[in-house]
């Protein structure tokens, strides 16, 4: 007492046959994807930098070989980015 003003919810997750994204790698993809959200509102450049002990310009080919803008952030990418990343 007294009650808690709490809300719930149940989430339902089914799990796909397949992938949703084909890479050849998915470790190295689960890597990425944990240094692009390292840091919270970071750029991509900056948080994937230094959540890969990269140095910013080697981060920056990186995106640019996937084409993908440096200034953006990690909660902006779909999974195709991601996967092209």
């Amino acid at each position: 007492y007294p009650r808690p003003e709490v809300d719930s919810a149940v989430i339902r997750l089914d799990v796909r046959p397949t992938p949703a994204v084909a890479v050849p790698e998915v470790d190295a993809l689960f890597r990425v994807v944990k240094a692009g959200f390292s840091q919270k509102r970071k750029q991509l450049r900056n948080s994937l930098a230094g959540g890969l002990q990269l140095t910013p310009p080697q981060a920056d080919a990186l995106l640019a070989a996937a084409r993908l803008d440096p200034q953006r952030r990690a909660e902006t990418l779909t999974l195709v980015e991601w996967g092209a990343l």
